[in-house]
């Protein structure tokens, strides 16, 4: 028995089994190390501090830049403003290491003034929570757990991502499986979510052409993220598998299965179990 899935190249055949400045700007002071001995004086942190600034006449945004909590601190400090709204604020997007917060409509104010007061109460507001943000604790996503098949059929790209990252197939299907992923931000399109960590090993560029068609259900990976395309769609990432779930149900609340700040976790399956839970769906 023969099956597509919607994989064009997935012809699966059963017969045969199937920046900026510092912000400490502080010296620590080494014990009995004299100017005769500069490189044992310990060196100032360099982490990048937040920045804030405007996007158009309603929006502002902060960027944490390349802070390695990032976008931890972009998803609580959007968290804070949905549970804690505030005057200011009408809406708050979060995304891989900016917020976006969107001000109050301004037209039809009767006082002109009120739009000013409005951005100097978000300038203000962002600036203390931005950097208090980066020092608040983890929050604890659920976790996911999420079936993946890395049969050849399904994983058009999977030999040249192993030859490329200098490694065997199993271990680019280990080091996948063995990544400790979190859904950053939800975009591009409904339902698909970046998932950053993705094990260093498997670190690489997107393809230098991309596909016209992307099948749903594929597992791919780009840079330091991987994902699950919830839909057919053109793409540039690397294809190393498949989900049979269906990861945007437009009929269900919410209609996303992966949330923002879900922990994800991949399970191998073979290829008969696979076909059996994509005709379930």
């Amino acid at each position: 028995m023969r099956h597509t899935y919607g994989f064009p190249y997935a012809t699966l055949d059963n017969s045969n089994g199937g920046k900026a400045k510092s912000d400490t700007g502080m010296m620590a002071k080494a014990m009995s190390v004299t100017p005769a001995d500069p490189n044992l004086v310990p060196k100032a942190s360099k982490m990048p501090l937040p920045s804030i600034s405007a996007c158009g006449d309603q929006w502002m945004m902060v960027d944490w830049h390349d802070h390695p909590k990032a976008n931890q601190a972009a998803r609580s400090l959007a968290a804070l403003l949905r549970q804690e709204p505030q005057a200011f604020c009408d809406e708050v997007v979060a995304g891989v290491r900016t917020m976006a917060m969107r001000l109050p409509e301004t037209r039809g104010l009767q006082n002109p003034n009120q739009a000013v007061s409005w951005r100097d109460q978000a300038q203000a507001w962002l600036s203390e929570k931005a950097k208090e943000a980066l020092c608040w604790p983890a929050s604890e996503g659920r976790l996911q757990v999420l079936p993946a098949c890395y049969e050849p059929p399904l994983a058009p790209d999977l030999v040249l991502v192993a030859e490329r990252c200098g490694l065997s197939v199993s271990d680019v299907i280990r080091h996948h499986l063995e990544s400790e992923l979190v859904a950053e931000v939800i975009g591009f399109m409904p339902g698909f979510a970046y998932l950053g960590g993705l094990h260093p090993a498997l670190k690489l560029p997107r393809r230098d052409s991309p596909r016209q068609k992307v099948p749903e259900g594929s597992i791919a990976i780009a840079g330091n993220q991987s994902a699950v395309y919830p839909s057919p769609t053109p793409g540039g990432w690397h294809l190393i598998g498949a989900c049979p779930l269906r990861l945007f149900r437009p009929l269900c609340d919410p209609p996303a299965l992966i949330q923002e700040g879900d922990r994800i976790r991949f399970e191998r399956i073979s290829l008969e179990a696979f076909e059996q839970q994509w005709s379930q769906r």
